[in-house]
């Protein structure tokens, strides 16, 4: 009878074993790693993003505790979805996953992740709204909203004169939802039919008297994507402008980054460029960028005379950039410290229904970035 006991007790703690990384009803069990999933850390806002989600992550690692926290950075949508498969097919579940897609063609591998119920918090490059999967099962999806980017350029070119029909010309980011949702938030707040929210939470909205038809509205120009390049949007532009005159240059240059805008004052500020400089200087009356690049808000506070060698804003023209902070990474990534120490983070919903918190645009011009340079809200990236 001993030995049966024995051999029972032996059969049970084999069988214990066996099952020890599955949970009841055969899912795995739960790890003690969040990851973070981000681009490669080296240029621009979403390399700055990075760098602040590193130092983040640092910081949580240097201070113990229960979990441990790995970032993961891809430079494109191929690699960031095979470092998701990869994760999924360990031992134990991450304890939580914050990720910012390279692309919408991670979707497929995020609904992977709402699949195995692991916390999930999106951030920046948002696909919650293509899935009704993520957007059930998410904490939060963290973004800028791209359609106050866009809306908010328009606003700035209104303030600054611009009529119904004016000419317009459009150098876009990519193919993503981001792009999408800027170009439609320009086009909308000129129709009236989309109000822009400032950084105080102001609403404002086109006069009926300087509303754009749909027709004077499909007129604007848009040119092919640059794909955040400064050296691409140098490129399209030069082929933009060449052979231009006063009549046909656009007086209003709406692009999708600062770094386009630091691209076309570079070809522009050159000694073999005076011809188009002058036609440029003496017709153009704004050009936007986005995204916070703190050479670009440098740039807004030279004139000609103070230049020197650096490149500067022409006299007479308003150069602005819709700029949304990147570090709310940091943001991110401390709601999954938050949510994992079992507190409620619902509060920090900006839309409750869609389970959304949409980070602030900023419109930085000469003005604004002189006022406002030492405010840690206003820091941009270099």
């Amino acid at each position: 009878m001993r030995k049966s006991i024995l051999v029972f007790a032996g059969v049970l703690l084999l069988m214990m074993l066996v099952v020890g990384t599955v949970t009841a009803g055969g899912a795995k069990q739960v790890g003690n790693t969040v990851y973070v999933f981000g681009p490669t850390p080296d240029h621009g806002w979403t390399g700055s993003a990075a760098r602040f989600a590193e130092e983040k992550i640092a910081e949580l690692n240097r201070a113990g505790g229960k979990y441990t926290y790995v970032f993961k950075s891809a430079a494109g949508p191929d690699e960031q979805i095979r470092q998701i498969e990869q994760v999924l097919t360990e031992s134990r579940y991450p304890a939580g996953i914050v990720i910012q897609c390279s692309d919408d063609a991670v979707q497929p591998a995020v609904e992977k992740i709402a699949q195995a119920n692991i916390p999930l918090i999106l951030f920046d490059r948002l696909v919650d709204d293509k899935s009704p999967l993520i957007r059930e099962r998410m904490l939060v999806a963290m973004g800028a909203d791209n359609y106050a980017v866009g809306a908010g350029i328009a606003y700035y070119f209104v303030e600054k004169g611009m009529m119904p029909g004016d000419s317009v010309w459009e150098l876009p980011g990519d193919n993503s939802g981001a792009t999408r949702e800027r170009s439609v938030g320009f086009r909308e707040f000129l129709l009236g039919t989309r109000s822009f929210v400032d950084d105080q939470r102001q609403s404002h909205n086109v006069a009926s008297n300087r509303k754009w038809s749909q027709d004077q509205v499909n007129r604007i120009v848009q040119s092919q994507v640059g794909m955040w390049s400064r050296d691409q949007g140098k490129s399209i532009f030069a082929s933009y402008i060449e052979g231009k005159t006063a009549d046909t240059l656009a007086k209003w240059l709406f692009t999708h980054d600062d770094e386009y805008v630091m691209g076309m004052l570079e070809y522009l500020q050159t000694p073999a460029r005076t011809a188009e400089r002058t036609l440029f200087e003496n017709n153009v009356r704004a050009v936007s960028g986005a995204g916070g690049l703190i050479a670009m808000y440098e740039v807004m506070a030279r004139t000609k005379a103070t230049a020197g060698n650096q490149l500067y804003q022409p006299d007479g023209m308003h150069i602005m950039s819709a700029s949304v902070r990147p570090g709310f990474f940091v943001d991110a990534i401390q709601l999954m410290v938050e949510h994992l120490a079992g507190k409620d983070i619902t509060s920090y919903y900006t839309d409750k229904a869609a389970k959304r918190y949409m980070e602030p645009t900023h419109l930085v011009d000469t003005q604004s970035y002189l006022a406002n340079k030492d405010n840690p809200s206003w820091r941009g990236f270099d």
